[in-house]
């Protein structure tokens, strides 16, 4: 029902991209939190840290607003590690009460802030775990039991889950599974052995789990979903993969995040390269994305869909 698929969209294409615009939002491993009427987003930019903007549209943006040094939600002397803070995702806890997890020196850490806006500080300045890894995630099931999905450099970068402690302190390693890596011969494996970005939503009872292959400098950096009936897997490649790839005339389509905001409806923030040769600064983009019923393939089945209406975000200084 949800065997892999090797799109003829992946044979070479000529397409350079999109150049940035003047003003343009510039964030790599995009995530957006939805907070009492704001929308915060965060991402790989900074060389001391972690930046946040703040939107009511997702069209408009502000500059930089975090509370911590330099104008940023998170700053490196008040954590764990002094470089490479990539891939943030935050989640309110309680009322005053957030977490982020990102990566430092490729370690998996977390910080905690009474603000959306920071300063997200380590209390005991530490990594999650003694061993690298990049891109953690926290899934939340129906019972509240938090999952932290994560990417090991396991012969290439290889996609994992294991349980966490209730208070998000810890990885209980002794559950980790194994659950995506790169397969040969498929749209993942076009350039380098990498599986990484990972993210889960439930729905209609199955857990979809959405991730990132290929090198991210690859203009094939694409995102592709798979589907479990558990949280632990395991996971299988759904038909139609990658569900982005060179999107809307874009080039290395990848590293999403979803959002699901008031009444239902779903959204994909992702980065892009710049035009031609140039990677970086890379864009930030964001689009609806919905279920849709397959009812050709019989059964109960959903579907990822992507739309095409792209949301280009503009930073305005004014607001």
């Amino acid at each position: 029902m949800f065997a892999a698929a090797v799109p003829s969209a992946l044979a070479q294409q000529p397409a350079e991209g999109v150049a940035a615009r003047e003003g343009q939002l510039l964030l790599a491993d995009p995530f957006i939190l939805e907070n009492d009427g704001w929308y915060y987003i965060y991402g790989t930019h900074a060389d001391d840290g972690i930046v946040v903007y703040r939107s009511r549209d997702m069209r408009h943006w502000s500059d930089r607003c975090g509370n911590a040094r330099n104008a940023l939600a998170l700053h490196k002397d008040d954590v764990w590690g002094d470089r490479f803070f990539w891939a943030p995702e935050v989640y309110k806890l309680g009322e005053g009460r957030y977490l982020m997890t990102y990566s430092a020196e490729e370690h998996i850490c977390y910080a905690e802030s009474d603000s959306p806006c920071g300063p997200f500080v380590q209390r005991e300045q530490r990594p999650y775990l003694d061993e690298k890894g990049i891109d953690s995630s926290i899934f939340f099931d129906d019972d509240g039991t938090p999952y932290m999905f994560w990417v090991r450099f396991t012969a290439g970068n290889v996609i994992w889950v294991a349980e966490m402690t209730h208070d998000l302190h810890e990885v209980r390693l002794e559950t980790a599974r194994r659950l995506i890596d790169a397969r040969d011969g498929t749209w993942e494996r076009v350039q380098a052995r990498v599986a990484e970005g990972p993210m889960v939503v439930k729905h209609k009872g199955k857990y979809y789990l959405t991730y990132s292959c290929n090198d991210y400098q690859s203009k094939d950096y694409a995102v592709g979903v798979a589907v479990a009936d558990n949280v632990m897997g395991p996971y299988v490649r759904c038909e139609g993969n990658p569900i982005l790839h060179r999107h809307a005339g874009y080039v290395g389509t990848g590293h999403h995040a979803l959002l699901r905001v008031r009444g239902g409806r779903y959204y994909i923030v992702y980065h892009a390269h710049n035009s031609g040769a140039k990677i970086h600064p890379r864009q930030t983009l964001i689009a609806p994305l919905e279920f849709r019923r397959d009812r050709s393939a019989g059964g109960d089945v959903w579907r990822m869909e992507v739309s095409e209406k792209i949301i280009v975000p503009m930073v305005d200084k004014q607001l």
